[in-house]
């Protein structure tokens, strides 16, 4: 299908964040990994190999980025940055049958180690589904140890009543409510100059499309060929 070639550049664990806009001294970064993501689910586990392109050009007027799932252009703002994008939601990422188109708004914090910490506002492109979203992504490096690094990555939403309608989740009423949870501990294994090996494991909350949630676990291994 076209319109999956042309998202499989957005694909990755569920929400992390867009890198610091920081002057590094490189105008573009750039990785590709693919990676085999395991989930539990409301109709038992799921498995699905997925490639990921996570890119970002800067120039003297902002950086266009794409990753996990978005692109778009950020700009520098006080303690962080400011993006406004697209978002590819697959979905398999909830379970519900239903691939959306989302624009999203997000206002990010720099952490220590090139980490980051992001909020956001998404809403639906097109008529199908709509609804309205509260997102939150998270980039925590721990540090090294004997060569591998270790980092927490964590993703979540929240949906307005009109987007748990639309896709059949549960609702208990008006008002913004959790839809998906996520938390992951990732180790990078270094392989070559430009290759790592990445492993990782951590929890996961998500609603379904017949009213309940699943509650779980989630595993990532994958290889990432980085610039």
């Amino acid at each position: 299908m076209p319109r999956l070639i042309f998202l499989a550049s957005f694909c990755s664990l569920l929400l992390t964040s867009l890198p610091s806009l920081a002057d590094d001294g490189k105008d573009l970064d750039l990785s590709i990994s693919t990676e085999l993501m395991t989930r539990q689910t409301a109709y038992g586990n799921s498995s699905r190999l997925q490639p990921s392109v996570d890119m970002q050009y800067r120039t003297r007027f902002g950086a266009l980025y794409i990753q996990d799932g978005e692109g778009g252009w950020a700009l520098p703002a006080p303690g962080g940055w400011v993006s406004l994008g697209v978002a590819s939601e697959p979905a398999w990422s909830l379970g519900g049958g239903v691939s959306q188109s989302l624009g999203i708004a997000r206002y990010g914090f720099d952490l220590p180690r090139d980490g980051s910490l992001s909020f956001g506002y998404a809403s639906r492109i097109g008529d199908s589904h709509p609804g309205q979203l509260l997102v939150a992504s998270l980039e925590a490096p721990l540090g090294d140890w004997k060569g591998q690094k270790f980092s927490v990555l964590g993703w979540g939403s929240l949906a307005n009543q009109k987007r748990r309608l639309g896709l059949s989740h549960s609702d208990d009423g008006p008002g913004w409510q959790l839809e998906q949870s996520n938390l992951m501990l990732v180790m990078s294994h270094p392989l070559a100059q430009h290759w790592t090996l990445d492993v990782g494991a951590g929890s996961r909350w998500a609603a379904e499309n017949t009213g309940s949630h699943s509650a779980g676990w989630q595993t990532l291994l994958g290889f990432t060929w980085k610039l």
